[in-house]
Protein backbone atom coordinates (compact mmCIF):
# COMPACT_ATOMS: atom_id res chain seq x y z
CA UNK A 1 0.00 0.00 0.00
CA UNK A 2 2.87 2.37 0.78
CA UNK A 3 4.67 1.74 -2.52
CA UNK A 4 2.02 2.70 -5.04
CA UNK A 5 -1.68 3.17 -5.65
CA UNK A 6 -4.39 5.49 -4.38
CA UNK A 7 -3.44 5.13 -0.72
CA UNK A 8 0.15 6.12 -1.49
CA UNK A 9 -1.01 9.25 -3.31
CA UNK A 10 -3.46 10.12 -0.55
CA UNK A 11 -0.95 9.74 2.28
CA UNK A 12 1.52 11.92 0.38
CA UNK A 13 -1.18 14.58 0.18
CA UNK A 14 -1.76 14.22 3.92
CA UNK A 15 1.94 14.70 4.60
CA UNK A 16 2.02 17.92 2.59
CA UNK A 17 -1.51 19.14 3.27
CA UNK A 18 -2.55 22.46 4.75
CA UNK A 19 -5.00 22.47 7.67
CA UNK A 20 -8.31 23.07 5.82
CA UNK A 21 -7.96 19.81 3.89
CA UNK A 22 -6.79 17.53 6.70
CA UNK A 23 -10.20 16.28 7.85
CA UNK A 24 -11.33 15.56 4.30
CA UNK A 25 -8.15 13.63 3.49
CA UNK A 26 -8.22 11.68 6.75
CA UNK A 27 -11.79 10.55 6.16
CA UNK A 28 -10.88 9.46 2.64
CA UNK A 29 -7.85 7.56 3.89
CA UNK A 30 -9.90 5.75 6.54
CA UNK A 31 -12.54 4.84 3.96
CA UNK A 32 -9.90 3.33 1.69
CA UNK A 33 -8.32 1.38 4.55
CA UNK A 34 -11.67 -0.02 5.69
CA UNK A 35 -12.56 -0.92 2.10
CA UNK A 36 -9.24 -2.75 1.73
CA UNK A 37 -9.87 -4.57 5.00
CA UNK A 38 -13.35 -5.57 3.90
CA UNK A 39 -12.03 -6.93 0.62
CA UNK A 40 -9.25 -8.85 2.36
CA UNK A 41 -9.03 -8.54 6.16
CA UNK A 42 -5.65 -7.40 7.46
CA UNK A 43 -3.67 -10.29 8.93
CA UNK A 44 -0.64 -10.36 11.26
CA UNK A 45 1.56 -11.13 8.25
CA UNK A 46 0.49 -7.80 6.72
CA UNK A 47 1.67 -5.83 9.75
CA UNK A 48 5.09 -5.20 11.26
CA UNK A 49 5.34 -7.87 13.96
CA UNK A 50 8.95 -7.34 15.01
CA UNK A 51 9.05 -4.07 16.95
CA UNK A 52 12.74 -3.67 16.07
CA UNK A 53 11.66 -2.88 12.50
CA UNK A 54 9.98 0.35 13.61
CA UNK A 55 13.21 2.15 14.66
CA UNK A 56 14.92 0.60 11.62
CA UNK A 57 12.38 2.24 9.30
CA UNK A 58 12.70 5.53 11.18
CA UNK A 59 16.48 5.42 10.75
CA UNK A 60 16.11 4.53 7.07
CA UNK A 61 13.94 7.59 6.56
CA UNK A 62 16.15 10.03 8.46
CA UNK A 63 19.44 8.70 7.03
CA UNK A 64 18.24 8.73 3.42
CA UNK A 65 16.84 12.24 3.76
CA UNK A 66 20.02 13.48 5.44
CA UNK A 67 22.28 11.88 2.84
CA UNK A 68 20.23 13.17 -0.10
CA UNK A 69 20.15 16.66 1.37
CA UNK A 70 23.89 16.81 2.01
CA UNK A 71 24.88 15.31 -1.34
CA UNK A 72 22.73 17.85 -3.14
CA UNK A 73 24.64 20.70 -1.47
CA UNK A 74 27.96 19.29 -2.75
CA UNK A 75 26.73 19.06 -6.33
CA UNK A 76 28.51 21.47 -8.71
CA UNK A 77 28.10 21.21 -12.46
CA UNK A 78 31.12 21.98 -14.63
CA UNK A 79 31.53 21.94 -18.40
CA UNK A 80 32.48 18.77 -20.19
CA UNK A 81 36.25 18.21 -19.77
CA UNK A 82 38.56 18.57 -22.74
CA UNK A 83 40.96 15.83 -23.73
CA UNK A 84 43.87 17.61 -22.01
CA UNK A 85 41.97 17.99 -18.75
CA UNK A 86 40.51 14.50 -18.58
CA UNK A 87 43.44 13.06 -16.68
CA UNK A 88 43.37 15.88 -14.14
CA UNK A 89 39.59 15.55 -13.66
CA UNK A 90 39.95 11.82 -13.04
CA UNK A 91 42.51 12.36 -10.31
CA UNK A 92 40.67 15.18 -8.50
CA UNK A 93 36.91 15.31 -8.21
CA UNK A 94 36.71 16.94 -4.75
CA UNK A 95 37.66 20.61 -4.70
CA UNK A 96 38.24 23.12 -1.92
CA UNK A 97 37.95 26.49 -3.59
CA UNK A 98 40.65 29.02 -2.66
CA UNK A 99 41.84 26.68 0.07
CA UNK A 100 45.17 28.48 0.41
CA UNK A 101 43.82 32.01 0.04
CA UNK A 102 44.21 33.86 3.33
CA UNK A 103 41.26 36.16 2.62
CA UNK A 104 38.90 33.34 1.68
CA UNK A 105 35.52 33.31 3.41
CA UNK A 106 34.06 30.18 5.09
CA UNK A 107 31.69 29.77 2.16
CA UNK A 108 34.61 29.66 -0.27
CA UNK A 109 36.14 26.66 1.49
CA UNK A 110 32.98 24.57 1.20
CA UNK A 111 33.80 21.26 -0.52
CA UNK A 112 32.15 20.63 -3.86
CA UNK A 113 31.70 17.59 -6.03
CA UNK A 114 32.51 18.73 -9.56
CA UNK A 115 30.31 16.92 -12.06
CA UNK A 116 29.78 17.04 -15.76
CA UNK A 117 26.15 17.64 -16.83
CA UNK A 118 25.61 13.98 -17.72
CA UNK A 119 26.97 12.74 -14.41
CA UNK A 120 25.01 15.42 -12.55
CA UNK A 121 21.82 14.09 -14.16
CA UNK A 122 22.67 10.58 -12.93
CA UNK A 123 23.30 11.92 -9.43
CA UNK A 124 19.98 13.76 -9.46
CA UNK A 125 18.23 10.51 -10.36
CA UNK A 126 19.99 8.74 -7.52
CA UNK A 127 19.03 11.46 -5.05
CA UNK A 128 15.43 11.25 -6.24
CA UNK A 129 15.47 7.47 -5.64
CA UNK A 130 16.88 8.01 -2.15
CA UNK A 131 14.14 10.50 -1.28
CA UNK A 132 11.51 8.14 -2.69
CA UNK A 133 12.86 5.29 -0.55
CA UNK A 134 12.80 7.54 2.51
CA UNK A 135 9.21 8.57 1.79
CA UNK A 136 8.17 4.93 1.34
CA UNK A 137 9.63 4.10 4.76
CA UNK A 138 7.69 6.97 6.37
CA UNK A 139 4.42 6.07 4.63
CA UNK A 140 4.92 2.43 5.63
CA UNK A 141 5.00 3.49 9.28
CA UNK A 142 1.93 5.67 8.77
CA UNK A 143 -0.13 2.92 7.13
CA UNK A 144 1.18 0.04 9.22
CA UNK A 145 -0.06 1.44 12.53
CA UNK A 146 -3.49 2.02 10.98
CA UNK A 147 -3.72 -1.46 9.47
CA UNK A 148 -2.63 -2.90 12.81
CA UNK A 149 -5.30 -0.94 14.67
CA UNK A 150 -8.04 -2.09 12.31
CA UNK A 151 -6.86 -5.68 12.73
CA UNK A 152 -6.86 -5.43 16.54
CA UNK A 153 -10.26 -3.72 16.60
CA UNK A 154 -11.56 -6.58 14.48
CA UNK A 155 -10.25 -9.03 17.07
CA UNK A 156 -11.94 -7.01 19.80
CA UNK A 157 -15.27 -7.09 17.99
CA UNK A 158 -14.93 -10.84 17.35
CA UNK A 159 -15.13 -11.51 21.09
CA UNK A 160 -18.49 -12.65 22.54
CA UNK A 161 -20.81 -9.89 23.70
CA UNK A 162 -23.72 -12.07 24.75
CA UNK A 163 -22.51 -12.50 28.30
CA UNK A 164 -23.97 -14.51 31.16
CA UNK A 165 -22.66 -12.08 33.79
CA UNK A 166 -21.05 -8.65 34.05
CA UNK A 167 -17.31 -8.27 33.63
CA UNK A 168 -14.98 -5.59 34.95
CA UNK A 169 -12.11 -6.31 32.56
CA UNK A 170 -11.66 -4.97 29.03
CA UNK A 171 -10.94 -7.38 26.22
CA UNK A 172 -7.34 -8.59 26.11
CA UNK A 173 -6.94 -7.36 22.52
CA UNK A 174 -7.70 -3.82 23.71
CA UNK A 175 -4.91 -4.03 26.27
CA UNK A 176 -2.53 -5.36 23.61
CA UNK A 177 -3.50 -2.58 21.22
CA UNK A 178 -2.94 0.04 23.92
CA UNK A 179 0.49 -1.34 24.73
CA UNK A 180 1.48 -1.44 21.06
CA UNK A 181 0.29 2.12 20.47
CA UNK A 182 2.26 3.56 23.39
CA UNK A 183 5.41 1.67 22.38
CA UNK A 184 5.04 2.80 18.76
CA UNK A 185 4.49 6.42 19.75
CA UNK A 186 7.50 6.40 22.08
CA UNK A 187 9.72 5.01 19.32
CA UNK A 188 8.54 7.61 16.82
CA UNK A 189 9.25 10.39 19.31
CA UNK A 190 12.78 9.13 19.81
CA UNK A 191 13.73 8.67 16.15
CA UNK A 192 11.66 11.12 14.07
CA UNK A 193 11.22 14.86 13.90
CA UNK A 194 8.09 16.60 15.15
CA UNK A 195 6.56 16.95 11.68
CA UNK A 196 6.96 13.29 10.77
CA UNK A 197 5.86 12.13 14.22
CA UNK A 198 2.70 14.24 14.04
CA UNK A 199 1.95 13.02 10.50
CA UNK A 200 1.91 9.41 11.67
CA UNK A 201 -0.06 9.72 14.92
CA UNK A 202 -2.57 12.43 14.00
CA UNK A 203 -6.00 11.07 13.18
CA UNK A 204 -5.70 7.77 15.09
CA UNK A 205 -8.69 8.67 17.29
CA UNK A 206 -10.82 9.37 14.22
CA UNK A 207 -9.74 5.99 12.83
CA UNK A 208 -10.83 4.15 16.00
CA UNK A 209 -14.17 5.96 16.11
CA UNK A 210 -14.93 5.32 12.44
CA UNK A 211 -13.69 1.73 12.39
CA UNK A 212 -15.74 0.72 15.43
CA UNK A 213 -18.94 1.95 13.81
CA UNK A 214 -18.07 0.40 10.46
CA UNK A 215 -17.03 -3.00 11.80
CA UNK A 216 -19.59 -3.52 14.57
CA UNK A 217 -22.60 -4.33 12.34
CA UNK A 218 -20.44 -6.74 10.32
CA UNK A 219 -18.66 -8.53 13.17
CA UNK A 220 -20.78 -8.38 16.33
CA UNK A 221 -23.59 -10.86 15.85
CA UNK A 222 -25.16 -10.75 19.31
CA UNK A 223 -25.09 -8.48 22.35
CA UNK A 224 -26.91 -8.08 25.63
CA UNK A 225 -26.71 -5.47 28.39
CA UNK A 226 -23.64 -7.04 29.99
CA UNK A 227 -21.94 -7.32 26.60
CA UNK A 228 -22.71 -3.67 25.85
CA UNK A 229 -21.19 -2.69 29.20
CA UNK A 230 -18.02 -4.53 28.26
CA UNK A 231 -17.93 -2.79 24.88
CA UNK A 232 -18.34 0.57 26.60
CA UNK A 233 -15.47 -0.33 28.91
CA UNK A 234 -13.32 -1.26 25.90
CA UNK A 235 -14.06 2.10 24.30
CA UNK A 236 -13.31 3.99 27.52
CA UNK A 237 -9.96 2.22 27.95
CA UNK A 238 -9.06 2.90 24.30
CA UNK A 239 -10.00 6.56 24.61
CA UNK A 240 -7.97 7.08 27.77
CA UNK A 241 -4.94 5.51 26.12
CA UNK A 242 -5.35 7.62 22.99
CA UNK A 243 -5.27 10.76 25.15
CA UNK A 244 -1.62 9.96 25.87
CA UNK A 245 -0.99 10.21 22.11
CA UNK A 246 -3.57 12.78 20.95
CA UNK A 247 -4.39 15.10 23.83
CA UNK A 248 -7.95 15.90 22.70
CA UNK A 249 -8.86 12.29 21.85
CA UNK A 250 -12.61 11.65 22.11
CA UNK A 251 -14.24 8.58 20.57
CA UNK A 252 -17.53 10.43 20.64
CA UNK A 253 -19.67 8.69 18.04
CA UNK A 254 -18.83 5.22 19.33
CA UNK A 255 -19.69 6.26 22.89
CA UNK A 256 -23.05 7.64 21.72
CA UNK A 257 -23.71 4.59 19.55
CA UNK A 258 -23.51 2.10 22.39
CA UNK A 259 -25.26 4.45 24.78
CA UNK A 260 -28.20 4.22 22.36
CA UNK A 261 -28.09 0.42 22.65
CA UNK A 262 -28.96 0.72 26.35
CA UNK A 263 -32.21 2.48 25.37
CA UNK A 264 -33.40 -0.58 23.47
CA UNK A 265 -34.83 -0.77 19.97
CA UNK A 266 -37.85 1.36 20.85
CA UNK A 267 -35.60 4.08 22.24
CA UNK A 268 -33.42 4.01 19.11
CA UNK A 269 -36.43 4.34 16.81
CA UNK A 270 -37.91 7.12 18.96
CA UNK A 271 -34.62 9.02 18.84
CA UNK A 272 -34.48 8.62 15.07
CA UNK A 273 -38.01 10.02 14.75
CA UNK A 274 -37.13 12.94 17.00
CA UNK A 275 -33.86 13.94 15.35
CA UNK A 276 -34.32 12.66 11.81
CA UNK A 277 -31.20 13.01 9.70
CA UNK A 278 -29.60 15.04 12.48
CA UNK A 279 -29.20 11.91 14.58
CA UNK A 280 -25.62 11.58 13.35
CA UNK A 281 -25.70 7.96 12.16
CA UNK A 282 -26.51 6.31 8.85
CA UNK A 283 -29.47 4.06 8.30
CA UNK A 284 -27.18 1.03 8.06
CA UNK A 285 -25.47 1.86 11.35
CA UNK A 286 -28.81 2.21 13.15
CA UNK A 287 -30.18 -0.95 11.56
CA UNK A 288 -27.18 -2.83 12.89
CA UNK A 289 -27.78 -1.43 16.37
CA UNK A 290 -31.47 -2.39 16.32
CA UNK A 291 -30.57 -5.89 15.17
CA UNK A 292 -28.16 -6.18 18.10
CA UNK A 293 -30.93 -5.02 20.44
CA UNK A 294 -33.07 -8.00 19.38
CA UNK A 295 -30.20 -10.48 19.06
CA UNK A 296 -30.61 -11.96 22.54
CA UNK A 297 -34.35 -12.43 22.04
CA UNK A 298 -33.82 -14.05 18.64
CA UNK A 299 -31.64 -16.66 20.36
CA UNK A 300 -34.23 -17.35 23.01
CA UNK A 301 -34.87 -21.02 23.68
CA UNK A 302 -38.58 -20.35 23.96
CA UNK A 303 -40.38 -20.28 20.64
CA UNK A 304 -42.73 -17.48 21.65
CA UNK A 305 -39.83 -15.23 22.70
CA UNK A 306 -37.99 -15.77 19.42
CA UNK A 307 -41.15 -15.12 17.36
CA UNK A 308 -41.86 -11.92 19.29
CA UNK A 309 -38.26 -10.76 18.76
CA UNK A 310 -38.48 -11.37 15.00
CA UNK A 311 -41.74 -9.48 14.80
CA UNK A 312 -40.37 -6.58 16.84
CA UNK A 313 -37.19 -6.45 14.76
CA UNK A 314 -39.11 -6.31 11.49
CA UNK A 315 -41.33 -3.54 12.76
CA UNK A 316 -38.42 -1.48 14.12
CA UNK A 317 -36.41 -1.80 10.91
CA UNK A 318 -39.41 -0.72 8.85
CA UNK A 319 -39.93 2.36 11.02
CA UNK A 320 -36.25 3.26 10.76
CA UNK A 321 -36.33 2.96 6.99
CA UNK A 322 -39.34 5.22 6.75
CA UNK A 323 -37.65 7.89 8.86
CA UNK A 324 -34.10 7.71 7.48
CA UNK A 325 -34.43 6.25 4.01
CA UNK A 326 -32.67 9.16 2.33
CA UNK A 327 -29.88 9.47 4.94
Amino acid sequence: MAESGELRELTEQLLNSVDPRLDELRHREISLLLAANQQQPFQPRDIISDHRNVPALCLLYTSMMWLASNLSTLRQVVSEPSATSTKSAQTRRWTLLNLHTKTSSPASTTPHLSLTPSIATSLDQTLSSMRSLALTALLTLHLDIRAGMIHMLGRTLSAPYLLAQPTQEPDSSVLTLNSDLLSFDETLGAYLGTREHSFIISGLTLLVDTALLSLTPKMVTAMNADGCARMQLNILVLQQNLKAIEVDAVVGRSVQYFDMFTQGADGIVALAKERGKEIGFTLEELKGLVELSYSEGLRSEGREGAVAARKGLGSALMELSEVLWDT
